[in-house]
């Protein structure tokens, strides 16, 4: 077995490296010794914070297109850790602006994580969280995401930049690195990587390698999904957070046969073969695959018809769909959405300027049957949908208009409908689960519950200009956020939650007992119950092959 096939595969039995400093003591400046190299960070309070450490060689030359590569330090003097690395390359949709803001930095050398540590502690519990981004955005430099409110709940916290877009997703025989056999999903990889990177040398920051608790969002959380199902890489997470996780089974996401099509497909358009994309500049790269990515595929293509840039079932290191296979007993879960996720891809407002940053609803029938046929298969199917959400509407009061149908089809379709689908499988197999929804209404002009709408009272950043009007921050989303810190907290410590009022959150019950409420209308309240509009996902049953 190779060295690099090492690093990606089985735990090291030793930690290398010593703690030089550990934040106590007065130290201005502590260091810490890492496999990595030696690193300065900066104390923040009660915490101390170390930014933009590499966990794997620059994915840059020869190694674009390569299984991540363990990182050889390139000094024995102390490095600086006060900067955040570079975000991958990346364009903002409109709509992703709302919650994301532009990375100052950007480049293919973008494999690094920060740490923000409680200061004089050990063993204390970790949580790696992996953004999300439809595995096309996101950078841990984005203010949201800042993990100092986290870590002073007692959390060692770490965030993770890795592939995104074109260096992440493309895959191809030719690509497949020597070491690995790999030939796809490098970004997933990456993600492996500094998760057992993580493993290796967290107790050197005061955190317990025995105690991670893996968590994401969106994209981020299908990753740590995925992760957690993997033969081998799950032995590096104790826990598991995963909001808003997205189907990506072709034909939404790409099967391997057309994930290689379509890179071929991409070179030919660069007049060049796949192994000459190596030698194309980063940003033409990216530019040309979100092009290509803007245009309908071939008619031969059967897959890729939604999200192109997400894993795909390689059989090496992603094996099945991750809604359709079991879960590690070991591994505790907790499973969330928002309320009304597709608010976010179609309904979604910015409150500053009024302007709407998704394209208009549709106003009839004939108009909603023509965005939900692509979703279902046929518009046969698409009426058939239809059908069911107005019924499920009328007969709890809601509004039956096209438009707030849409809102909640899109949201269901491409979320909802895994996540509680999912947990509701692992309840049969006797996991440890919680399944909760977020259901706290953006202020007007926004309106809805929108997917992402959670994460600034995560990581307590909603009081942030860029948040405030978003999604408020009065006295119930100070307390709101306290409740999803804790909850969080807690589980990450013990496997089970616990929100701010002491409020203990109940194991998940087959049938949607026991679901979380948190937050509805405009409240920070904590209840229990079935899962809200559950009755309107069971169309998809039949109409997914889940039947």
């Amino acid at each position: 077995m190779t060295t690099r096939r090492i690093f990606l595969q089985v735990s090291s039995g030793a930690l290398a490296g010593s703690l030089i400093g550990c934040g106590g003591g007065g130290d201005e400046k502590p260091v810490v010794d890492t496999t990595s190299g030696k690193f300065s960070g900066t104390m923040l309070g009660s915490t101390t914070v170390y930014k933009g450490i590499p966990y794997a060689r620059p994915p840059i030359g020869a190694l674009r297109f390569q299984s991540p590569k363990p990182y050889a330090p390139t000094t024995a003097q102390v490095t600086p850790a006060t900067a955040f690395g570079p975000a991958s390359l990346q364009t903002l949709p409109a709509n992703v602006t709302w919650i994301y803001t532009q990375p100052e930095a950007q480049s293919e050398d973008c494999l690094t994580l920060n740490i923000w540590a409680p200061r004089d502690v050990s063993k204390a519990p970790v949580m790696v969280w992996l953004h999300g981004g439809a595995w096309r955005t996101g950078a841990t430099s984005m203010p949201l995401m800042d993990g100092q409110r986290l870590a002073e709940q007692g959390l060692v916290v770490v965030t993770v930049n890795y592939r995104l877009g074109s260096m992440s997703s493309l895959a191809h025989p030719d690509f497949t690195d020597p070491e690995t056999g790999l030939a796809a999903n490098w970004g997933l990889q990456d993600q492996a990587a500094a998760l057992r990177w993580v493993h290796e040398n967290i107790a050197r920051f005061g955190g317990d390698p025995g105690n991670v608790c893996l968590a994401g969002q969106s994209a981020g959380a299908v990753n740590a999904a995925l992760i957690a199902q993997h033969p081998v890489w799950s032995q590096w997470l104790h826990k598991a957070v995963l909001f808003s996780s997205a189907g990506i089974a072709a034909p939404a996401g790409f099967s391997l046969q057309d994930a290689a099509s379509y890179t071929e497909l991409l070179a030919t358009t660069l007049k060049t073969t796949p192994k000459g994309l190596l030698g194309i500049p980063a940003a033409t790269l990216h530019a040309a695959e979100l092009a290509l990515n803007a245009q309908p595929l071939p008619a031969t293509f059967r897959s890729g018809f939604g999200v192109k840039a997400s894993p795909v079932m390689d059989g090496k290191s992603v094996f099945a769909d991750w809604t359709r296979v079991g879960w590690p007993q070991r591994v505790p879960v907790l499973i969330t959405n928002t309320l009304t996720e597709g608010s976010f891809f179609v309904d979604l407002v910015d409150p500053a300027t009024q302007a709407s940053l998704t394209a208009p609803l549709p106003s009839s029938i004939e108009a909603l049957t023509a965005l939900v046929a692509p979703l279902s298969g046929s518009a046969s199917r698409a009426s058939q949908v239809i059908a069911a959400y107005q019924d499920a509407a009328l007969a709890e009061g809601r509004s039956s208009a096209p438009g707030n149908l849409w809102v909640e089809i899109n949201g269901d379709r491409n979320l909802r409908n895994f996540c509680v689908r999912y947990a509701d499988s692992l309840v049969k197999q006797g996991a440890n689960v919680r399944y909760g929804t977020f259901m706290h209404d953006l202020p007007a002009p926004g309106r809805g519950v929108p997917h992402c709408a959670e994460l600034p009272f995560l990581f307590g950043t909603y009081g942030l200009d860029y948040y405030r009007q978003k999604v408020g921050s009065g006295s119930a989303e100070q307390q709101l956020s306290r409740h999803l810190m804790s909850a969080v907290t807690t589980f990450a410590q013990s496997g089970t939650a616990t929100f701010a009022d002491g409020t203990a959150w109940p194991g998940y019950g087959s049938g949607s007992a026991n679901s979380a409420l948190i937050g509805t209308g405009a409240s920070s309240s904590i209840a229990f119950g079935t899962v809200p509009k559950i009755a309107q996902m069971r169309v998809w049953d039949a109409l997914l092959g889940y039947q």
